[in-house]
């Protein structure tokens, strides 16, 4: 258990150093937003690219974790709509809100140092796969629910523009970026200079200890809403209904790369993604969804402690 403390509680560490800074007032809270902007469209895309770019391209991509990380996913998407409509009688809006609160995991600000302290080294294959599966296909779909739920019958509600919108969203995220970029200079096999390539590495450095600060100083001031219930549903979906799919179709399916069996697990498990109460927030759904964020970031403390012993 104490070797399990040591690769969870370095993390957790630097989320409350990061949240006793903006509380104390050493650091203001309106530093996290421009935080997390140098994080995603920096050193997060510097790491990616950097090293994506030196990879062949068969060994980022591995079908099998692709597919389980995908139909896992939609599994929990589906599954954490359908709870909150029969138990709850949640609209339709909160409730694919919810399912994606349960379904997307927080892979760039905590999965990927989880994931570095788990393995030692830069996770890259599994970081990248599960940033495609999520951004590129369980994110979309979602906010085509979220988007299509709130239109009325006019013209401009129609699917095919909003799935224009989204579309367009997702070729600008820069993490989709620098994984086509780094896959083009990988698969054209074309040499970074020196020079580039160690600023890429000292950028990529202040990526996974920036990310975790961020975690912690953007949840100072948020409250658990009054919806215990739906709270309660949606912290269980996201840490242990998501890993526990991913379990059962590793279980079922053929056998791969011990490693990433457990990456698959592992990248399910971790708390919802950072910008969840921002997409909810307009919709109207900021507040309660924030006070999911904070009851999943803190219990997961326990929940990964515990998969990383049972996993060994």
């Amino acid at each position: 258990m104490l070797e399990v403390l040591s690769i969870t509680a370095p993390i957790f560490i630097i989320i409350s150093v990061g949240y006793l800074s903006v509380r104390s007032g050493l650091i203001s809270q309106d530093a996290m937003p421009l935080l997390g902007r140098f994080v995603l469209y920096f050193s997060l895309p510097a790491l990616i690219f950097g090293t994506l770019s030196s990879m062949q391209v068969s060994e980022v991509i591995q079908i099998d974790f692709l597919a389980i990380y995908a139909i896992g996913s939609l599994a929990t998407l589906l599954t954490g709509i359908i709870l909150h409509r029969l138990l709850f009688g949640t609209r339709s809006v909160a409730a694919s809100l919810y399912g994606m609160g349960m379904s997307v995991s927080n892979s760039a600000f905590i999965g990927y140092p989880v994931l570095m302290q788990v393995f030692g080294e830069p996770p890259t294959q599994p970081f990248t796969m599960a940033i495609i599966v999520e951004t590129a296909l369980i994110l979309p779909i979602a906010l085509v629910l979220l988007e299509y739920g709130k239109q009325d019958s006019s013209e401009d509600g129609s699917l095919l523009k909003i799935w224009r919108r989204i579309l367009a969203r997702v070729i600008r995220n820069p993490l989709i970026i620098a994984i086509l970029a780094g896959l083009i200079f990988s698969g054209l096999q074309i040499p970074l200079p020196d020079t580039l390539d160690r600023s890429l590495e000292m950028l990529a450095m202040t990526s996974a200890g920036t990310a975790l600060f961020i975690i912690g100083g953007s949840l100072v001031g948020i409250r658990i809403s009054d919806s215990l219930g739906s709270t309660g549903l949606v912290a269980v979906g996201k840490l242990l209904m998501h890993p526990f799919f991913m379990f059962i179709l590793v279980m079922l399916w053929r056998d791969f790369d011990p490693q990433l069996q457990k990456a698959v697990v592992l990248a399910a498990a971790m708390p919802m993604f950072s910008m969840f109460p921002v997409i909810a927030g307009s919709f109207g759904y900021g507040r309660p969804c924030a006070g999911m964020l904070l009851a999943t970031t803190a219990l997961s403390f326990v929940t990964l402690t515990s998969l990383l012993a049972i996993l060994g």
